[in-house]
């Protein structure tokens, strides 16, 4: 009797646990298998790699313990050697939070069925360090569809991060009234998706300058029809929408027309107009779930001026073109760091004189497009360049945009370019989509437009 009761107990856990993992679909050849496993390094977790005959393999991704952290690429080996080329990517996560990531396997066979075994490895940014590049897991899969493997984890269709979010805030819309509308909207490889309303922004105004880092939205300045503001606010991105606008320290001059960016947990504002007068002061500040800590002088642009672009890349701040009190061609490059902006060195000129073009960067290489000239004709040509520690290479010349306009907004997710809103005269809805590449800007094409005619809002993605 004791012996029959010691070993039914035994069959009944083997029972229980059988039958849990037929629950998980273990044992259905139409999902994922035993032979199917992603064996994650600590503090990562990586669940239910999927495959398509494409060598997109989805899986779910999250982090604990790193605090909130910023994936700006993924990449995928057959080795545990470090890799060359990644793909672009934006999401934010918190520590606990998962989200679905795609990655781009190289596949000996499209072949249903055909084993895959390799190393993800990310890229990605804390609020204290940046270029953080780790091999998150080791992978054993199989191609199991010809279909989206991230639809099949609950993800949407693309390459790199899934269920990311562009944001929009403020602008001016036709009229010439103001707005604290602020909306949101999903992005992939399909384009922009339906937008939403979400909390409105303490404020009306327009040209305020947004970045956002560690799941948070930061907006610096902006003009309210009157006057220019030294008003700060910052948000929580809640992946959907915005959360409640909080009022942190505020900008050392009243500014708008500038342009602000994140890097390793520091925010960077360049040049401007106060209102009053075109300035070259460049500040920078500490950015946290906190807030905007205080703002610091640092070296200065070499020229005054307003509607200049800038990025930042790999530690290295990028602006071109903008208005003096007629546009300008120039372009400059500096460091940046805890410490401020380094010293600003002229590189590649941009090859057409403008102000109010938008510039972004990913993988390498810098973007930038649309615009007005010192005439206020509008523009629609596209330009793109490599980028290093060293400037800006030489510019070419890509698909132009669909309108000619100023104003527009535009940002990168997923290796695409996203444009929202601008000026043709008067503001207009119209939003775009495009690939990007070290080909250049793809085929642009329309996708949903925006809940209002805008120009002069500030989108980001997080």
């Amino acid at each position: 009797m004791e012996y029959l009761m010691t070993y039914g107990w035994a069959i009944l856990i083997i029972a229980v646990v059988l039958g849990a993992l037929y629950q998980l679909g273990v044992f259905n050849s139409n999902g994922l298998s035993l032979s199917s496993s992603c064996l994650a390094s600590a503090g990562f977790l990586c669940q239910n790699p999927t495959l398509n005959t494409s060598g997109s393999l989805a899986v779910k991704f999250g982090q604990i313990g790193l605090g909130t952290i910023t994936v700006t690429n993924l990449a995928c080996t057959t080795n545990v050697t470090a890799p060359t080329s990644t793909q672009s990517a934006n999401a934010v996560l918190g520590s606990g939070q998962t989200s679905v990531l795609a990655f781009s396997c190289p596949l000996s066979s499209n072949a249903i069925g055909t084993p895959f075994k390799g190393y993800i490895w990310i890229t990605y940014n804390t609020q204290t360090q940046s270029g953080i590049v780790d091999r998150i897991a080791v992978v054993t899969s199989k191609i199991s569809t010809g279909g989206s493997s991230a639809a099949a984890l609950g993800g949407s269709a693309g390459n790199g991060i899934i269920n990311t979010y562009v944001y929009c805030v403020g602008g001016q819309m036709g009229g010439g009234s103001r707005t604290n509308l602020v909306y949101y909207a999903p992005v992939s490889a399909g384009g922009i998706g339906t937008w939403v309303s979400t909390n409105n922004y303490p404020i009306s105004l327009s040209d305020a300058a947004c970045a956002t880092s560690g799941g948070y939205l930061y907006c610096v300045g902006g003009y309210d029809g009157t006057n220019g503001r030294n008003v700060v606010y910052y948000a929580p991105l809640l992946n959907p929408g915005v959360g409640t606008w909080t009022s942190t320290n505020v900008y050392p001059t009243t500014i708008y027309l500038t342009t602000c960016s994140i890097s390793g947990g520091y925010i960077y504002c360049s040049a401007g107009y106060t209102g009053a007068a075109v300035v070259n002061s460049v500040y920078y500040a500490p950015v946290s779930s906190g807030g905007v800590g205080s703002w610091s002088s640092t070296t200065a642009y070499p020229i005054s001026l307003y509607g200049e672009s800038c990025t930042i890349g790999s530690g290295t701040i990028y602006c071109a073109a903008g208005n003096t009190g007629a546009s300008v061609t120039n372009a400059y490059y500096a460091s940046v760091s805890s410490g401020g902006v380094g010293a600003w060195s002229t590189t590649t000129s941009y090859p057409i004189s403008l102000y109010q073009e938008k510039c972004t960067n990913s993988g390498g290489y810098i973007y930038c497009g649309t615009g007005l000239t010192g005439a206020g004709a509008v523009q629609s040509a596209f330009y793109y360049s490599p980028i290093s520690g060293s400037g800006i290479g030489a510019w070419s010349t890509t698909n132009s945009y669909p309108l000619a306009l100023g104003s527009s907004t535009c940002t990168i997710s997923g290796g695409y370019e996203f444009c929202v809103g601008g000026d043709t005269g008067s503001p207009v809805s119209n939003t775009y989509y495009a690939s990007i590449s070290s080909a250049g800007i793809g085929t642009w094409a329309s996708t949903n437009s925006y809940p209002v005619t805008i120009k002069y809002a500030s989108c980001q993605v997080g």
